[in-house]
């Protein structure tokens, strides 16, 4: 008898584990690593803005899988009942794992150790390993490697002592050329597919129309001398191009949303600082214990027992301590984050707009070309400002992104780390077929966050605005008119 073991999904009505290698990969989710994943949100600070946004990584992580199974079962279409080959059953595993490795606030916690290197050089070198234990690529490699984890592959495997590393070779992308690294890593894999939909269902959003059910019923693996891929036929391409649409918009509305970027902002000041006292010795002055996860972690970052013990869980945890710190910003950021006082900023980018409105020749401008003109003068203004120490202060901090809608690889006759496009006896990159993808779309934002607490923060206003203006008067020098 097929053994099977079901779960329920909102988005899918339920994700099944079906044979004994998906039931053996299923057991990864009682694993302490992926159950850690039910205390780590998949959009961080989003819910400060999207209250319903609060859905985890593990719940995205079973929804990946769930793709990624849907994906393999055209790549190997004689194994759907669950006798996939060593490759599938890795692919299956990769899909369930490629999040593992994220501490707590996903890439929040990143920016704050980034920050915190930033305010002490002199680490750069002796800390080489707790800069390793924030990067979540790294994290997911160890993890994956780790007994606990590595044991239960090597059962569900039947005892194959190389499948281990063709999970981690497929999170990793060692092979772009392959499907089965497609499938869990390319411009439209399971992980994409899975927050295109999660993400805006859970945050409320009307838009988010993902036609998962058509793209893949619409899919053929095609080959050619390098590799195997997937590729639609164009009469069904518009599918596609809602895809790259839908998961562009999520960007400006949802991962960057200037609230969302302020919560962050705040973390990764407060955590900054928290890591400071700790790496001073000085740890109660945060209003924690020396045995508190932070300390331990910042002593030992290479234990992954310590290191998995740091989830949002814990931070929210925390927070009273923080705010009831000897420290006074600690306790200051700590109280702001308590009662959502979100950091002021600065939109460079809505500002510059403003200013270039004014001047006629930006009206000569197609959208693309204003688009990469602003982008320009904003960087150069801002990077000058930082670089002005009569202005700029310890207690600013600069926030830019740049978003493209999708990143054309152009390679005709199909690649697998491509959206792929039957037109007439040729394959294409989506790029070089729809009209809206090529338009070379991008997102980007330019702000400057600043403590609320500054009274007078004109200077840095005027020399922005002046700058500005001196930049667009040479709007000659960023786009050929």
């Amino acid at each position: 008898m097929l053994q099977s073991k079901i779960i329920k999904d909102p988005l899918y009505g339920f994700v099944e584990f079906s044979g004994h290698k998906e039931i053996g990969l299923k057991a990864l989710l009682d694993s302490s690593y992926l159950q850690r994943l039910r205390r780590v949100h998949q959009l961080g600070f989003s819910d400060f803005v999207f209250p319903s946004a609060t859905h985890s990584r593990f719940s995205h992580s079973i929804g990946v899988y769930h793709i990624a199974k849907r994906m393999l079962s055209l790549v190997e279409p004689d194994k759907v009942k669950g006798d996939w080959t060593k490759e599938g059953q890795a692919c299956l595993a990769a899909a369930l794992l490629h999040d593992v490795g994220h501490g707590m606030f996903s890439h929040a916690f990143e920016k704050a150790m980034t920050l915190f290197f930033d305010r002490n050089p002199e680490l750069e070198k002796t800390k080489q390993k707790l800069k390793q234990a924030v990067n979540h690529e790294e994290v997911s490699k160890n993890i994956i490697n780790s007994e606990e984890i590595s044991e239960i592959l090597f059962k569900s495997s039947g005892n194959d002592s190389g499948f281990v590393k063709k999970v981690t070779d497929f999170i990793a992308k060692k092979d772009e050329s392959c499907i089965y690294t497609s499938i869990v890593s390319s411009q439209l894999d399971a992980d994409r597919l899975d927050y295109a939909k999660r993400d805006p269902y859970f945050a409320g959003l009307s838009f988010g129309g993902v036609d998962l059910d058509w793209i893949i019923r619409n899919f053929n693996v095609e080959k050619n001398k390098e590799s195997r891929f997937f590729c639609m036929n164009s009469k069904a391409y518009v599918s596609l191009e809602q895809f790259t649409v839908n998961l562009f918009q999520l960007y400006p509305t949802i991962y960057l949303h200037k609230k969302t970027r302020g919560m962050e902002y705040l973390f990764s000041v407060l955590m900054s600082k928290v890591m400071e006292l700790i790496y001073q010795g000085s740890a109660e002055k945060c209003g924690i214990s020396k045995k508190h996860p932070l300390v331990k972690f910042f002593d030992n970052p290479e234990n992954l027992k310590i290191g998995s013990q740091l989830d949002d869980a814990l931070f929210w945890g925390s927070l009273h301590s923080f705010a009831d710190s000897d420290e006074r910003d600690i306790s200051r950021i700590a109280r702001a984050m308590l009662r959502r006082k979100i950091p002021p900023h600065i939109d460079v980018w809505k500002m510059t707009e403003n200013i270039a409105s004014a001047d006629q020749r930006f009206e000569k401008l197609t959208a693309n070309q204003r688009t990469s003109a602003v982008n320009a003068i904003c960087k150069n203004v801002c990077e000058d400002i930082k670089k002005d120490k009569d202005v700029w202060q310890d207690s600013f901090y600069y926030d830019t992104y740049d978003r493209p809608i999708y990143k054309p690889k152009m390679i005709m006759g199909g690649h697998p780390q491509q959206i792929n496009v039957k037109n007439g006896g040729n394959i294409l990159d989506i790029a070089q077929v729809s009209p809206l993808v090529a338009s070379a779309a991008t997102f980007n934002i330019h702000r400057i966050y600043y403590d609320e607490q500054l009274s007078d923060i004109s200077r840095i206003e005027k020399k922005i605005s002046d700058d500005i203006r001196r930049s667009t008067n040479l709007i000659e020098e960023y786009v050929n008119i």
